[in-house]
């Protein structure tokens, strides 16, 4: 049987977040926030600029540093490319590249601003325990098929990605222990033309439409939690 390990994860901002697990120092989408030791292993869900930083990247990327990606990401980063349904191996952690694209927001009538098969989200299964970074992503049909989540982190802007109530809607369907809201609270966005998306959506409105469905985690950047 698995021994069960602690996860400890700090909402850097944005998406970016550090995890230690398994003796391991473990990023996604490093952009925002403070980055103050190596990585062990980095998961970067796509390309856009709001979620891979070329000079955080070589900051934080050390001899033996193993770099995961979309494969549309992979030569960019210099990295290994996954495509949803593939899988890592990295010591005793295990990275599930899963779907994560846009049916409802498009740039342009029939372009979404993330097509399907661009970017990524990611299941990182370590010690027992399973968290799910959804990456920027809606409500997708795929993600029926998650199965149990320990901790989801899940975008709530609307920013190009679900927003609160859509949010909601997928917990409510994946029905993880934990989730931790991410992909709002941007400083200095200008989301020019878009003026239903919400940089400021509200976490603890996310948090309240879910009361007594599962635990809500809304944490302060640079705040971490062990689970």
């Amino acid at each position: 049987m698995e021994t069960l390990s602690t996860m400890e994860i700090t909402w850097l901002g944005w998406s970016s977040f550090k995890v230690k697990t398994s003796g391991k120092t473990i990023y996604f989408d490093p952009v925002f926030g403070n980055y103050n030791e190596p990585g062990d292993l980095i998961l970067i869900s796509h390309s856009h600029s709001d979620h891979i930083d070329p000079g955080i990247l070589s900051k934080i990327r050390k001899p033996g540093t193993v770099v995961l990606t979309s494969r549309q990401n992979q030569d960019a980063v210099n990295g290994i490319g996954l495509v949803p349904g593939e899988t890592y191996s990295f010591d005793s952690i295990t990275v599930n590249a899963c779907h994560a694209y846009n049916i409802i927001r498009m740039r342009a009538p029939g372009v979404p601003f993330h097509p399907k098969g661009f970017g990524v989200g990611w299941i990182l299964e370590s010690g027992g325990k399973r968290l799910y970074h959804l990456g920027d992503t809606e409500l997708i049909p795929e993600m029926e098929g998650i199965g149990f989540i320990d901790v989801m982190l899940v975008p709530i802007s609307g920013f190009y990605v679900m927003d609160i109530d859509e949010a909601v809607k997928t917990v409510k369907m994946i029905q993880p222990k934990l989730v931790i809201p991410m992909h709002f609270d941007l400083p200095h966005a200008k989301p020019e033309n878009q003026p239903d998306f919400n940089l400021n959506a509200d976490p603890q409105e996310f948090a309240r439409k879910l009361k007594g469905i599962t635990e809500v985690s809304v944490l302060n950047h640079g705040e971490s939690i062990n689970i």
